[in-house]
């Protein structure tokens, strides 16, 4: 059956409004330029393959019918075709076998290309029985295309690749695989890192240009601000005030400056070592600016940090420093964007409208000049064998990094990250800044831009430690704290949410205003409880919150005292950051508590162990030796808390992933291998699981779209409206323990907790009503 006749010319489509060599020839076209010229070659043979399969009647018949068959999937034909094509140009390259998985996998996750190769070096086996079953695919398409073959020759002749369709129409498909075996067979022989990143790389091009041909929408150009304009706005911003903290800042600022002039040719790696609170974002930020400039060309700014919960308020010094630019007005989305999990999904362009699916394509692909993101979605894109992740990597390439306190990452990944930012420096030519409070345990070589940094922790000193050594039991603690409280704002930091109730529920008959904050708030309970916090603080009111590590996470309290139940040094530190925090009051007092449970630790670590592990803890007691500890001593407690930690702990993991790295293992968990796809910065709470509360008319009314969207068949249609209402639904969203999900009713996939019940399960004020006798960690 012909496809498309059209004037007695056969037509194909690639998608239902575009033509399929118009289409080719576009993949091509989109990213060729961005891919190194060494491998352009390479790009253009996946490029012009990738959908070869495309052009068989039953791929035609299903898009005008919307009916799928065996016949129209066209991964793997069209992955022998390029297989082929490469056979021809390289001879048995390695190459070959990388192409072949490229286009085998553009329409999912990466997987072992062994999964669709024979089992045997020697050819197929009767076990293959799954790859059997796709050669006879193959071979009923093959047949198909024979009856076309002139039409698609001339198709193919269109964009100069047609050299190769009459002789693979009629070849041997087991010998293409025998021949691929045997690669693959010499490769896992003599892994090496190289192919891992030109794989990743020629992948990402491909998936990332198949995505934005196939929307059809108009690719927005990114734009760049200069350093000069920027700098005049930030002189603006900041103003003439001359107290003391901001005469550092600026001392800081310029010194950073200067060093970067002085030393952007000796290395790629950079870090700015200074206290928190020195204007680090500023610093950090302009550092890149100026080495864009002093590097030439219109390089990415990418700026990461740890959690999404802090990402809004850079991202907003960011868009300020922007926002007196006339084009930014306009054109906002093309010079900055934010991307997270959590983050909106729009991309705001005058020349261009796009709707909010087009928004997130144009976002996962980091069509911007400056992006703020997380750790998660760089690392797991440099790590990945995610289609959706890998979209990006391409524009990562010849990128500023800014890695905002990397020593938040699980050490035990420290040595993994080491490995994969210098690779990926080395193949993708990145130049990476890193910001923190203690030199991190990575990139050691790298140039310290703050000259004497160690001074300024001396300056620095808002805080003192005041440890108490012995385990207390935490009835105890709260009497201590009734009887001694003062007339001063009170921060109270617990490790468990159990533990942070009862501390709020035995205070909270105090005749003063008291607050509590933790991950057993919905989201959108967690964010008005801030503000309304962050607006007492303002007014000097002595309130007092208690909440769990949730505060830490780059929150810009400023309290007269901080109380914390003892935890890793840096976690002491980070806690540390919301007292005296300008430097404006007297020192302010950190007391680090031993919390222990009357009757459930018989160990001494108390409520600790169950967060961070005993040895995190036992090491932290060892540093924190005296009663006392100013802030001008916390460098070097914190250093010598990394040191040890790093030789603690075990780094088999990091391990485990460089060799799955080495050997394009992305999904083979034999021999106690850990394939890439298991790689995740974020572990998932074992026990824990997601619950909607239908606390609102709002989140009612989502929940109610979001089960009418099962009714629509077009998947770009229900993706499109599901965006309208995600992050409403992630604001009513709880993780619970697995204890309490007979409460909850199962609702197309969802936990959900109806209106009615709302009452007897949730309290605004310190969220989810749990077991009273409970000992809940999260």
């Amino acid at each position: 059956m012909a496809p498309f006749l059209e004037g007695g010319i056969l037509k194909f489509f690639s998608h239902p409004d575009k033509e399929l060599i118009l289409h080719l020839r576009e993949v091509y076209e989109i990213n060729k330029d961005k891919v190194d010229k060494d491998l352009r070659e390479y790009y253009r043979i996946i490029s012009y393959c990738h959908d070869f399969g495309k052009f068989t009647s039953y791929f035609q018949r299903y898009l005008k019918t919307k009916k799928r068959g065996k016949y129209t999937d066209h991964g793997f034909i069209s992955a022998l075709f390029a297989a082929f094509c490469a056979f021809k140009e390289y001879g048995e390259d390695n190459i070959v076998l990388l192409i072949y998985s490229i286009v085998l996998h553009h329409h999912g996750d990466l997987e072992n290309a062994s999964k669709d190769l024979p089992s045997s070096i020697s050819g197929l086996l009767e076990n293959d029985y799954r790859l059997l079953e796709k050669i006879e695919i193959a071979q009923y398409q093959i047949n198909d295309m024979i009856k076309n073959k002139n039409y698609i020759k001339e198709e193919y002749r269109k964009i100069d690749f047609d050299i190769y369709v009459d002789e693979f129409l009629d070849s041997d498909i087991t010998f293409i695989l025998k021949k691929l075996k045997k690669l693959s067979f010499l490769m896992e022989k003599s892994p090496t890192e190289k192919n891992y990143f030109v794989h990743q790389i020629l992948y990402s091009s491909l998936i990332s240009a198949d995505k934005l041909s196939a929307s059809q929408i108009d690719i927005p150009t990114e734009k760049y601000a200069q350093y000069e304009c920027l700098d005049r706005v930030r002189l603006k911003i900041i103003g003439n005030s001359f107290s003391t903290i901001n005469e550092i800042r600026r001392e800081i600022f310029y010194k950073v400056q200067k060093s970067i002039e002085r030393d952007y040719k000796k290395s790629r790696f950079f870090t700015i070592t200074a206290p928190t609170g020195t204007g680090k974002t500023y610093t950090g930020f302009f550092a890149a600016l100026k080495l864009r400039e002093l590097l030439g060309g219109n390089r990415r700014i990418i700026y990461c940090l740890p959690f999404t919960s802090i990402i809004d308020q850079n991202y907003d010094v960011l868009y300020d420093l922007h926002n007196e630019i006339e084009e930014f007005k306009e054109e906002s989305s093309r010079f900055l964007i934010k991307h997270h999990s959590l983050s909106n999904v729009e991309y705001k362009s005058e020349e261009y409208e796009y709707d909010n699916l087009d928004s997130e394509l144009l976002i996962e692909n980091w069509s911007s000049g400056i992006i703020v993101t997380t750790f998660v979605q760089l690392l797991e894109t440099l790590i990945s064998c995610r289609n959706r992740m890998l979209k990006k990597l391409i524009n990562l390439k010849g990128s500023i990094l800014i890695l905002d306190e990397i020593q938040a990452i699980d050490i035990s990944f420290l040595p993994l990250v080491d490995y994969v930012l210098r690779k990926s420096s080395e193949y993708f030519n990145l130049h990476i800044i890193m910001m923190t409070a203690t030199k991190p345990y990575i990139l050691n070589e790298a140039i310290e831009l703050l000259d004497d940094c160690t001074k300024y922790f001396s300056i620095f000193n808002r805080t003192k430690l005041i440890i108490n050594p012995n385990n207390i039991k935490l009835e105890e603690f709260i009497m201590e704290f009734k009887n001694n409280i003062e007339d001063k704002s009170y921060l109270i930091v617990c490790n468990t949410i159990s533990s942070s109730l009862k501390v709020y529920n035995s205070l909270k008959d105090l005749k003063r205003k008291i607050y509590y904050l933790s991950t057993n708030l919905l989201p959108i309970h967690r964010k008005r409880m801030i503000s309304e916090i962050k607006e007492c603080l303002d007014k000097k009111e002595k309130i007092i919150l208690v909440s769990t590590q949730v505060v830490e996470a780059g929150v810009n309290f400023d309290f007269d005292i901080a109380i914390r139940d003892i935890g890793p040094i840096d976690s002491i530190i980070q806690c540390a950051g919301r007292c005296n925090r300008n430097g404006n009051k007297d020192l302010g007092n950190v007391k680090v508590y031993s919390l222990i449970d009357d009757d459930k630790d018989r160990d001494g670590f108390g409520f600790s162990k169950y967060v961070y592990g005993i040895p995190a803890i036992r090491i932290t007691k060892e540093i924190l030796g005296k009663e006392s500890i100013e802030e001008k001593e916390y460098y070097n407690i914190v250093s010598e808390y990394f040191k040890r930690m790093q030789d603690n702990k075990s780094k088999d993991k990091s391990m485990f992933f460089k060799n799955s790295i080495l050997s394009l293992n992305f999904s083979n968990e034999d021999n106690n291998k850990i394939p890439i796809y298991k790689f995740s910065l974020i572990e998932n709470n074992l026990g824990y699981f997601d619950v909607l509360l239908l606390y609102d008319d709002i989140v009612e009314d989502a929940f109610d779209k979001y089960c009418k969207l099962r009714n629509e068949k077009d998947y770009y249609e229900r993706r499109r409206q599901y965006l309208k209402i995600k992050n409403i639904l992630k604001d009513y969203t709880l993780s619970l323990p697995i204890k309490y999900n007979n409460i909850f009713e199962e609702k197309f996939g969802f936990y959900i907790l109806p209106r009615h019940g709302i009452k007897d399960y949730y309290d605004e004020k310190t969220g989810f009503i749990r077991d009273a006798k409970s000992f809940d960690i999260f």
